[in-house]
């Protein structure tokens, strides 16, 4: 399925080539971004409870350039973004394995998962009038994992210490693939230069670890605004 998709896109982008409009730009991606947890059948629900009431979303963030080729009605869109990404625990009390600083009283564990991603993406357009176009998005994109750190954040009344380590590559996959779905807004404001906003979704369709008893899908939720020039 994976393999098919991608010759799709392939064939895509080389019609779009020779047919249709040429266009670049630059976006941002800020986003709410969690996992969905996978747990082996050797790990109880009452462990996977606890682990799903314990760990939460947070925001994120990508960025990037991009390159288009669009007709009349469809379009293909490419490019290179780098993506800070993962999830969160909630607040909780200290354990006795902590070393907090002094007067700590609460912890927080962030983690953060840095990649560089290429897209591929199906664009669907509908003209609204002259200026303005609705579109539907859908794509596929690969990812290489350049880094992973978790950031141990202490709570002192309104005061709050970190500690980031590095998490050892080693135990995450380098290379990863997700799905990309989103619906967008593109106002042309002359010949050469238009904005779009498209709310987007995007799910990672293979975990972030290798081997290991309980692994976690990424997901995300938000707002891709950029702007293009023809």
């Amino acid at each position: 399925m994976k393999f098919t998709l991608v010759a799709i896109f392939l064939f895509i982008s080389t019609w779009a080539g020779a047919q249709a409009e040429f266009a670049w730009g630059v976006e941002a991606y800020p986003n709410f971004s969690h996992r969905r947890l996978i747990a082996q059948t050797n790990i109880s629900n009452q462990q996977a409870k606890e682990l799903e009431a314990l760990e939460t979303g947070r925001f994120s963030y990508g960025a990037g350039l991009f390159a288009q080729w669009r007709g009349e009605r469809a379009g293909f869109q490419t490019g290179l973004r780098f993506l800070d990404t993962g999830y969160r625990t909630v607040r909780t009390p200290l354990s006795a394995d902590d070393t907090p600083p002094p007067g700590a009283t609460e912890k927080r564990i962030v983690y953060q998962n840095f990649f560089i991603e290429a897209p591929a993406e199906l664009q669907f357009y509908q003209e609204l009038n002259e200026r303005n176009d609705f579109y539907f998005m859908v794509g596929l994109a690969l990812a290489y994992n350049l880094a992973n750190n978790t950031k141990t954040i202490f709570y002192s009344g309104n005061n709050r210490s970190v500690n980031a380590e590095k998490a050892d590559t080693e135990n995450f996959h380098n290379i990863s693939y997700s799905f990309l779905t989103g619906m967008g807004w593109d106002h042309q404001f002359s010949d050469t230069f238009s904005v779009f906003l498209q709310p987007t979704f995007q799910f990672w369709l293979q975990g972030l670890l290798i081997d290991t008893d309980i692994n976690r899908n990424l997901y995300s939720v938000g707002l891709c605004l950029g702007v293009k020039f023809r």
